[in-house]
C-alpha cells in the first residue's frame, strides 16, 4: 500500500471518530439544555463506606423495585427497557413499573435501563466530583437527572433531604 494511501486512510478514521464524538457531545448537550429534571431518591447506603477518594457510590430506590432476572443457561433473559416512574408536584419520582413503550404513562417519565454486571438501574453507579469534597456530598440524598421523552437520562446534581443542590451556588 502505498504511503498516500495510509494517510489517507488514517486520515479518514480520525474523520470518523470525531465525527462520531461530536454528533455524541451533540446529544447530551441537548439532553442538558432541553431534558426535564426530576428528583429520584438514592437507596440508602452504609455512609462509612460512602466516600472512596474522588466519587461517590451510588443506589436508587426504584432499582431495588425492579425485576431481578435468573440467570440461565449463562444468559440473561429479556428485560424492559424502561423503568415508568411517577412525578409528584415537585418532581420528586416513586418507581411505577417497567416497560417498552414510549411515550411514557400519563404523569409517569420513562428511563432507560442499564445493565451493569447483570444488575439493572436507572442511572450511574458512582458521582465523581473535585478532590477533598466529600463533606460537601455526604448529605445527599437525591440524584438530579435531565431526562428526554425518549428515556435518555443524564445525572447532573445531588440533592440534600431539603431538596438543596449540593456543590453549587445555585440552590435550587
Amino acid at each position: 500500500m502505498k504511503t498516500s494511501s495510509v494517510r489517507l486512510a488514517l486520515l479518514g478514521a480520525l474523520l470518523l471518530v470525531g465525527a462520531a464524538a461530536l454528533y455524541a457531545i451533540h446529544g447530551h448537550e441537548r439532553t442538558l439544555r432541553a431534558g426535564r429534571i426530576i428528583l429520584v431518591e438514592l437507596a440508602p447506603v452504609d455512609p462509612r463506606s460512602l466516600m472512596q477518594g474522588d466519587y461517590m457510590a451510588l443506589r436508587f430506590q426504584p432499582d431495588a423495585l425492579l425485576p431481578r432476572p435468573e440467570v440461565v443457561a449463562g444468559k440473561l433473559p429479556r428485560m424492559p427497557n424502561y423503568a415508568y416512574l411517577a412525578l409528584d408536584a415537585t418532581n420528586r419520582t416513586r418507581y411505577a413499573g417497567t416497560g417498552d413503550a414510549l411515550p411514557a404513562p400519563s404523569g409517569q417519565v420513562a428511563l432507560r435501563l442499564r445493565a451493569r454486571d447483570g444488575v439493572y438501574s436507572i442511572g450511574p453507579n458512582a458521582f465523581f466530583f473535585q478532590e477533598g469534597q466529600a463533606d460537601v456530598y455526604a448529605p445527599a440524598r437525591w440524584g438530579e437527572f435531565r431526562v428526554e421523552g425518549n428515556g435518555k437520562a443524564l445525572l447532573t446534581h445531588l440533592r440534600d433531604a431539603g431538596l438543596n443542590r449540593l456543590g453549587t451556588e445555585n440552590k435550587r
